[in-house]
């Protein structure tokens, strides 16, 4: 009857430790597959057939999603505190642009030849009750 007292105190122990520790599962069986993760940072999840695949997740600093064509077609988006970004590939061609509360930006590019332009807003914080712009 000891044994039992001593078992609760031992769990109590650990379960802070267990609540910042990543689970997470995967199966793949003939090019298909399925995953996912839970953490002390937030939740993720992807699954692909052969080579198409897509993936999301969700966490203390935004949220996120992707998918992918092999190797050719990819394409992604976010959003966090700061605004929302998203970008597009299709072999070497790419594209992305984001808008925030630190300004707006796009930029594209073929191979290695790119151009990009954005527009940087202040940014302002409050230290102290007193105002602070950069």
């Amino acid at each position: 009857m000891k044994t039992v007292p001593v078992c609760l105190f031992a769990l109590a122990l650990f379960v802070p430790v267990l609540a910042f520790a990543d689970v997470g599962a995967r199966v793949e069986v003939l090019g298909v597959g399925v995953g996912a993760h839970v953490g002390g940072h937030g939740v993720g999840a992807g699954a692909h057939v052969g080579p198409v695949g897509a993936g999301a997740g969700a966490g203390d600093r935004g949220v996120g999603a992707g998918g992918h064509v092999g190797h050719v077609v990819e394409t992604g988006a976010g959003v966090d505190r700061h605004g929302v970004n998203g970008g597009a590939h299709v072999g070497p061609v790419g594209a992305g642009a984001g808008v925030g509360d630190r300004g707006i930006g796009a930029g594209a590019h073929v191979a290695s030849v790119g151009a990009g332009v954005g527009v940087h807003a202040r940014h302002c914080r409050w230290r102290h009750h007193r105002r602070y712009c950069a």
